[in-house]
Formats: structure tokens, sequence, C-alpha cells
């Protein structure tokens, strides 16, 4: 399933404003089943381009989620930046990879969640004095701007001892933290674990997963929406019932992203 077929790939390198076009979620009813999702062009495993293709495991799952529902899928890739523009100015339906918290929440409405993202750090292959998130006081730590990791990383550090510097890219935090320029960088745990197994990135993981979040689908808060979002969660637990979500889990992680640590615990 890592080859994704029968979709657009869309790079929107200027953002211009589109006549008559009002808040997200009218560009599906416009285009009858059609479903533009942002995404970024480097966001290794969960999509990313390549030979002119959208793969990664949110790319899997949303591809199999939309198809179960009826919906074909376009995709929009951008930097973050411009994917989250594309959200709030409604060129897009909705976002892969997008992780659901309260402020979100005031914003869009939301899926179900298809997997639960666990905040994790890197470092450079020859640090031994980072273990944990209390040797980050007094630390410099990359992060992705408009990223949520930062959000979950200052829940856990309420005296702002870490020293937070965001990035357009994740490729130049990982240079900066390599080189020294940087201690460490705050991003998915699973993103991160995937990225240095199969991309030879110069870093580690040390640490353990903490701010839990749900990664689910946003959209605007229409009418039709909350229709689409019915058959969307139908369609979803249909695909967790088959076993397709646990699976390319799986695939892409060797664990299950796809439950609750709580659930795993218990």
């Amino acid at each position: 399933m890592k080859k994704i077929v029968g979709f657009i790939i869309v790079v929107f390198i200027i953002f211009t404003s589109a006549c008559g076009q009002s808040s997200g979620g009218e560009a599906a009813s416009e285009k009858d089943n059609i479903i533009k999702i942002g995404a970024t062009p480097d966001g290794y495993p969960q999509y990313y381009v390549e030979d002119d293709e959208v793969k990664g495991f949110s790319a899997d799952v949303l591809e199999a989620l939309f198809h179960e529902a009826g919906y074909e899928v376009e995709w929009v890739i951008t930097d973050w930046t411009g994917v989250l523009a594309s959200l709030e100015t409604g060129k897009i339906d909705t976002v892969a990879g997008f992780a659901q918290t309260p402020e979100r929440e005031e914003k869009y409405i939301f899926t179900d969640p298809y997997y639960y993202s666990r905040a994790g750090f890197g470092v450079a292959l020859d640090n031994d004095t980072i273990e944990s998130l209390d040797d980050l006081k007094g630390k410099k730590v990359g992060n992705v701007t408009g990223s949520n990791y930062e959000n979950v990383l200052k829940e856990h550090d309420p005296n702002n001892e870490i020293e937070i510097t965001s990035y357009e890219t994740a490729d130049v935090i990982r240079q900066d933290v390599a080189s020294g320029k940087l201690d460490a960088f705050v991003t998915g745990r699973e993103l991160l674990l995937a990225q240095i197994k199969n991309r030879d990135i110069p870093l580690k993981v040390v640490g353990d997963g903490f701010g839990e979040k749900l990664v689910s689908l946003p959209f605007a808060d229409t009418d039709e929406n909350k229709e689409l979002i019915l058959d969307l969660n139908e369609a979803l637990e249909n695909l967790k019932e088959d076993g397709v979500l646990h699976d390319l889990a799986i695939e892409w992680f060797d664990e299950d992203v796809t439950v609750s640590q709580e659930e795993t615990e218990e």
C-alpha cells in the first residue's frame, strides 16, 4: 500500500485569493466527491513526495479511509505554514498529521483519531548529557514552526527553563543538532525513530515518549462537514475492525500507534 495512485499532487508556490471562495469545507461540495488534503513534501514517514507520488503512513491511511467512505483524494503539497494558511482560508478541506488540541477545537471540528502522537526528542549521536526531559533545562531545542510539539514541550516546562527555537524545516534542525548548534530536536517520537532507521539521520532518540495527542482530520465547522465526518468515522471504524490501521502502523513504525498508550497499558 506504500504506492499511492489515483490522486493529483498540487504544489502551492504562491497563495492567491480564490474568487467567490468562502471558508473551508466548501471545496469538496463544489467538486463532488473530491477532498483536498494538505501535507508537506517531506514529512517522512507520515507523508512525503517521491517520484511525484505521495507516500507514507498518513498517506496510506487517508487514501484507504476516503476510498472506504466513497471519496477521492487530491493532495495539496506545500510547507507547513502554507498548509495551515490553506486550511484557514478554505483552499484545502483538511490536513494530514494534524494533532487535535483544545485550541484547534475552537476553530475546527474533527473526525475520530486515526493515530496517537507522542512527542520525543533527538540529540547528536555523541551527546551523553541529555537522557530525559529534565536534562533539557537550560538547553536549546529546535522545533518546526507551526507544529504542536512546541506546545507539548511547554506543557512539560512550566517554569520556561527550555529555550525553544523554531525553524521552517526539520532538515535544518537535524543538521544543527548533529553539529552542536542546538542541543535537541522536539518532534514526534515515532516519526524520528523511523527517520533515523530508514534515512540515516545522524541523531538518536533518548527518553520516553510524552504528551500523547489525538491525530485526527480537521474540517471547517459546517453542516456539510458534519455529515462528512459521520461518513469518515464509520469508514474509520471499518478499517479498524478489518485490521487495516493496525497493519499499516506495524508496516511503518513496527508498533501500533493507532491505539492510545492508556489502552496498551491496561
